[in-house]
Parts: structure tokens; sequence; C-alpha cells
């Protein structure tokens, strides 16, 4: 271990090291326990590459505190020691184990470390020593490495089905892979797959197809590298074919034939005949001046001697033939579909191959038809009904053809799935059902119509009029082939449904008090397959209309002005539609201004016709009752008439209107004046004021004239006089006094006082009427208001 070095120019006497040593050594064992780790460690540069310098400078340190500190690679342990230095006065450094010759630490306690390699990657710790300091730091750096030396390994020879593995390998740190085929990048898949980083390439499992040139490149942030290999994918061999591809030879002519497999390496091959004996070793076998008993089979079996593989054999029938003749097609000329069917072809000659035909269409082995393997056998399965048609068979040698008389093929079928048309389901009642049942079958079908378990029908158009509720349900046609003894049927369900008349909406008209409930009631068919909607004005009900008994009725509680109007009711089904009559709903109110044709007091000749007209402002209309002088006339008309014939017919009439749904009354009266004139037409009486004024200016005029005549004829005056006292007194007001009276009026009627004016007329007198109260009609009555 090096010795401290002493920094030039300063002194210090070497009695005081020993005294510094211990007293260090004191501090460094009273803190080594109480060490804590917060140091922040700087980096410059950040990133590292190989051959870089880097520098590592502690932060935030209290150099006054500091005399000396060691660096570690890895943690604060002494075998992990880089380098220990020492301030001033103590300045020098001492090595450590970890320290490589690249290391030095500067005067602010920073690592300087030079060309650095990958192996320098890792933890670097900082152990600063003073007294009081208990704190250390650490940081990790890493070191990349160059790229260099990348090689492609491979398992073994790669052959296909097999595993093939290609490992590429490099020197350097971080390096990442990829792969070329070609000049392409590399297309991984279900077969081919990278892993570990993309260094391992495995091709599972290996195809002919994937021999080809691979490059494999290694790179990081700051250098590459690649290398190829070329992969032979060893396969084979594969079946081999043998050619020319003629069965047919005429006897002494010569046979050459070739057989060929798909190999790497080429492929080594063998012939044999009948399979008993090799006649050949190479890929070509020859054979001169053909006889019969050359004819049989040739096979070439193909062998790989690197994948060690062996083809499975090809073989090639070889026929030395005679002349064809008399050929003939054997086999049942019916058939039934989805059965099956043999027909044999059969002829005269040596080693005959067969041909089939339906038509002019060559009939080959696939699908449903199979031919034996000398195609003398035709087999159909299943039996299609396409299959129906002329067949016909050929015979043919290398020397020779014939074909056989065309054979007439008739295939049974069905009956296919019924098809019942028209597909309507639904009918009105009344209207008619006409159905139509079809089904593919040869020879044709049978028909059954069935509905709920009976028989309905036997041919495939079945009719029903004037359908009714009772026809509705599933009707089922069953087809029947009698040649093929199969059925088959389809249903299609009807459903009837009744033509809807106009639902009749109760009541037609409903008058409602205020605030109270009213019900309506739709009368419409009541199957569950009829609708009822409701309208007020043509638009949907408010959401305060309350239904129930599925609709057809509705219930209006608390009714408003916004609930008068026109109510109607819609049934509805599949088929029809209606709408009933409509319902006026209306808020009550009245009995209002109720009005006679006659009102106050009128006056009324005695034996006169009385008759009134009462007239209210009501909904629903009033009713009417009449009374007289408070009792009631038993009238309930709005009309009263009576015959005034006697004064007591005088007095007060009342019409009284009532309302029985808002359950008010109201009335309106007049009072009736009997007298012995004609009454004044309305309109054309005096007014109250007129009246006084005539009334006081005939009184004054009578009294001038009446002293006038005292003076000057006094017993003519007097004479007269008495006359007329001696015909009777003059008479009052009828049920009043003579004269301006005092009597007391009648209720109602207090406020009215009567005056009598009694003007004879210039004739004899006449003598007195018969009646109770006699009147004149020289005189005239008049009604005094005091006011």
């Amino acid at each position: 271990m090096d010795r401290p070095r002493r920094t030039r120019g300063w002194k210090v006497s070497w009695k005081m090291l020993p005294l510094a040593a211990s007293v260090l050594s004191s501090c460094f064992l009273l803190t080594r326990a109480q060490e804590t780790t917060g140091i922040s460690i700087r980096v410059v540069p950040e990133v590292l590459k190989e051959g870089d310098s880097v520098t590592l400078t502690p932060e935030g340190l209290d150099l006054k505190n500091i005399a000396s500190c060691k660096w570690y690679r890895g943690a604060v342990e002494e075998r992990n020691m880089i380098i220990s230095f020492f301030r001033p006065p103590f300045s020098g450094e001492t090595k450590g184990p970890a320290h490589t010759g690249r290391e030095t630490v500067k005067p602010d306690f920073s690592l300087y470390i030079t060309d650095l390699k990958p192996a320098d990657s890792g933890i670097y710790s900082f152990k600063p020593e003073g007294p009081g300091v208990t704190i250390t730091g650490a940081t990790n750096i890493t070191v990349s490495g160059y790229v260099t030396n990348i090689t492609i390994s491979d398992s073994g020879k790669a052959i296909e089905n097999s595993t093939t593995v290609l490992h590429c390998t490099s020197a350097g740190t971080n390096v990442s892979y990829s792969w070329l085929r070609g000049n392409e990048s590399l297309v991984v898949g279900e077969r081919i797959s990278l892993s570990n980083n993309n260094q391992v390439l495995t091709f599972n499992p290996t195809s002919r197809n994937d021999s080809d040139s691979y490059s494999c490149y290694g790179y990081n942030s700051f250098s590459n590298d690649s290398t190829s290999y070329l992969l032979n994918v060893l396969y084979g061999p594969d079946v081999p074919e043998i050619g020319p591809s003629e069965h047919y030879y005429a006897e002494g002519s010569n046979l050459t034939l070739s057989c060929t497999a798909d190999s790497n390496p080429a492929a080594q091959y063998t012939w044999s005949f009948n399979e008993t004996s090799d006649i050949g070793s190479a890929s070509q076998l020859s054979i001169h001046n053909l006889q019969f008993h050359h004819s049989g089979n040739y096979t070439c079996k193909a062998f790989n001697n690197e994948t060690n593989a062996s083809s499975t054999s090809a073989s090639r029938e070889i026929w030395v033939l005679a002349e064809v003749s008399d050929v003939t097609i054997m086999g049942l000329s019916e058939a039934i579909e989805n059965k099956s069917l043999i027909l044999t072809c059969t002829s005269v000659g040596s080693e005959v191959s067969y041909y089939w035909f339906r038509g002019n269409q060559s009939l080959e082995d696939g699908g449903h038809i199979s031919l034996s393997h000398d195609n003398q056998n035709l087999t159909i399965n299943p039996v299609s009904r396409s299959d129906t048609g002329s067949y016909t068979c050929l015979g043919v040698n290398r020397i020779s053809n014939n074909t056989s008389t065309p054979f007439e093929l008739t295939v049974f079928y069905g009956p296919d799935d019924p098809v019942i048309s028209p597909k309507i389901n639904t009918y009105r009642t009344g209207s008619s059902l006409n159905l139509s049942c079809s089904a593919d079958s040869h020879p044709p079908p049978q028909y059954t119509w069935i509905f709920k378990e009976g028989i309905i029908g036997n041919t495939s158009e079945l009719l029903i009029s004037n359908l009714t509720l009772n026809d509705t349900g599933d009707y089922t046609c069953s087809a029947f082939n009698v040649e093929t003894n199969l059925s088959k049927s389809a249903s299609l369900l009807v459903e009837v449904y009744e033509t809807l008349s106009n639902p009749v909406l109760w009541p037609a008209e409903a008058i409602v008090a205020e605030n109270a409930s009213v019900s309506l009631q739709c009368n419409t068919s009541n199957r569950l397959d009829v609708n009822v909607t409701w309208f007020k004005d043509s638009n949907p009900v408010l959401d305060k209309a309350v239904l129930f008994n599925r609709n057809r009725n509705l219930t209006l509680t608390a009714v408003s002005k916004d609930e008068e109007g026109m109510y109607t009711c819609k049934a509805t089904n599949p088929v029809s539609k209606a709408t009933s009559n409509p319902s006026k709903i209306s808020l009550a109110y009245g009995p209002n201004n109720v009005k006679l044709n006659q009102t106050g007091t009128v006056t009324l000749k005695l034996g006169s016709r009385l008759a009134l007209l009462c007239t209210a402002e009501s909904l629903p209309e009033a009713q009417f009752r009449w009374f007289f002088n408070h009792t009631n006339m038993n009238v309930t008309a709005n009309t009263f008439s009576t015959d005034l014939t006697a004064w007591e017919d005088g007095g007060n009439y009342t019409c009284q209107a009532y309302n029985s749904v808002v359950k008010k009354l109201a009335s309106a009266s007049v009072n009736v004046k009997l007298t012995t004139q004609e009454s004044t037409p309305p309109g054309s009486g005096l007014t109250p004021g007129q009246i006084v004024g005539i009334v006081i200016g005939c009184v004054l005029g009578v009294a001038l004239i009446g002293g006038l005549g005292y003076f000057l004829f006094t017993k003519t005056a007097l004479g007269r006089t008495e006359q007329h006292s001696s015909n009777g007194n003059i008479p009052s007001a009828p049920g009043r006094n003579q004269g301006v009276t005092d009597t007391k009026p009648t209720p109602g009627e207090e406020d009215i006082q009567y005056s009598t004016l009694a003007f004879k007329a210039n004739h004899p007198p006449q003598p007195q009427p018969a009646a109770t109260r006699p009147l004149e009609s020289n005189i005239i009555y008049s009604e005094i208001k005091k006011k």
C-alpha cells in the first residue's frame, strides 16, 4: 500500500502525527456506527461508453469538517476500496484493492476514472471522514461496450419438419438484435419466432422454403456489427411421380417409365413390378417388346441418404390390351333419393378402362359419386334427384374403345318441406281463406290438410269461406310420396279477428259539477285482442284520466274547465279499427240571470189573460216552478198562464229556476194589479213626475170650476150633486179606499199612495152594472209614488 504523500510547502512536526492520528481514529470510531446515506453524487457525463472518462462529484459537502474520504467499487467494504484521499495537512492518497490504475481523486473529493470499460459498470460508494461526519453517498454507472465479434451458430443440420435454431452472439453491452432474410426484414409468425432479445431465431417446424441467407445485426446506441448465415434445409423425398401418364400399350411395343421425387439432396430410386421383384435402380425403367405378361403394377420408391427418409411408393398400372367390345351397363333403373345405387359396366376385351357419362357430362370420382379402382363400378351414395338422366359407359384400352347403349335412371324423391301460401296470418271474420300447399316431389305427393286434429282437405288447395272466430288455429299441410313412403308437413297459424263495429260510448253527454267525478264507458268487443284508446277533441286523453277494465272505462276526477270537450274511444285489433260516437262533457253552471217577460208591477184588466215566460242561463236546463203569493202553483214548465177573472188573482207571481246538478235556486217575480180598463201598453205610460203634474193640475181646475159653479148655479149644481150622490159613491182603486187614502199598503208597496179623480161624462145617468165592485169607464186611476 502506498504511503500518504505530503503536500509541498506544508510542514508539521513529526511529534504531532501520533496525536493527530489518535484524534482522527477516535473520531472515526465514534461516528462509524452513526453513518447515514444522504450525499448526492453527480455523474459527468451521464451517458458513458467504452473508452470515455467520467467524474463522480459529491455535492453539498461541508469541506471544513472533512479531513479525508474513501471511494469504493460496490459496498463500503475494505476489499472494495478504490482509493483513500487525505486533505491538507495530511495531503496524500492510498490505493485500495479495487484500484485499476485509472482512478484519481481531486481536491473536491470527486473521483475521476479514465479509459472506461464495461467492467467498470456498477455502484460506486463515497465515504467522507471527519469529526461529526456520518453520511455517505453512492451512485450507479453503466459503461456501454462496442458491438464486435458477432457470430451465428446453428443447432445442427436443418431438416424439414424438425426444429432449427440459429443463435446470434456478440461482444458489447446493451446490444439489440435484428434479423434479415435476404435483403428484407424477417417476418415472424406461427413457425418462425424470435426470443432472448431477438438473439435466438427458431424455425418450428422447419420448411424447405426456409432455405435462404439470414443476417443478424447487433447494435447499441453508438456501434453495430453484422454477419450472415446460409441456411440449407434438407428435405424429401416427396412422393415420386411416374411418367408418362399413359397406361395402355399395344402388345409388342416398348415401355419407358421415369420416376422423379423432389428431394435435397437428390433421391435414390428403386423399381419393382407387382410389388414382388426389383427390376431397376435408376430413375428410368425401359422394357422392350411388351407382352401380355408385362401388364401389371410398376412401383417406384425414392430414398434420401441425408434425411434418412424414404418416400411412399408411386405406382403405374400398365396394360397390354386386346380390342374392347360389348360394353353394357347393369343395375336398377329406379332409385330413391338418399339411398345408394351401384351401376356396373362390363365389356369384352383385355385390361379395359371405363369412363362414365350422364348425358354429355363426364362423371368423376368425388362427392356423392365414387368409382371403383378400375372405374367399372359407379356408386352413387346418396342418390340425388339431380342424378336422374341417361347414363353411358365408355370402355377403352390403348388400341380400341366402345360405348354402351344409354341407361335411363329415374330417381324418386321427396316430398320436400311443403310451402303454404300465401303467408298471411290475419283475416277478418266473414272473409275467405284460400291456401295453397306445394312440395317438390317425384312422383307428385298426396296432400292432406289438418285443422284441430281433423282432416279438412285432400288436395293441394284449401278454401274456407265466411271465416268465423272458431277458424283461428294452426292449419297443417301434409305431403306424402307413395314411392319413397315419406311425408313432410308444414303449418300456418291463421288468426281470425272480428270486424269491429263502432263502439258505443255512454253516456253520450255528461254535465258535471265542478270538482265532481264523471265516468265514461266504451262498449265494444271484450276480446283480449281488442285494444281501446281514448281521445279528447281528437287528441289523446290527459294523464289525469283513470283507465281500467282493459281501458273500457275512463274516469275523470275533480273535473274542471280543462276537462270539458268531446270524448271518443277507438277500438282496434289487427284487422280493423272503429271509433265511437262522441260524448260531450260539460261543466254545469247556473241558474243565472233568471228573467220574466214582464217585470216589476204590471196592471192588467180584470178578465184578461196573464201569460208569463221565464228564462234562465243554466246547464243543464233549469227546472221551473211557479208560485203565486208564495203558494206553489204545481206548474213545472217555463211558461205560466192564467185567466184573471177575480180581483183575488192580482198579486205576486214568482218563477223559481233550479239546477239539479249544482243544487242551486234562483227566482224572478212580477206584481200584477187588476183594473177595469185596458192596461197601458208597455212603453206608452207616463213618468211618475208627469202623472203627479197632471193630477195636481186636474185637482186645481176642478176646484176652481166647482167654486164658480157654486156661486152661479147654486141650485142647479146642488141638484146635480144630489143626483150624483144618489147614483152611488165614487169607487177607489181595487183593494184601496176612495180618494187619497192612508190605508196601510201591502208588503212591498209601503211607498205607494193612490188618488182617485172622477170625471163625469155629459150624458144621462146609466144604471150600475151588477158586478161585485162596479167601476166606471170614465174614472182614471193614477199611482203616486212617494220618494
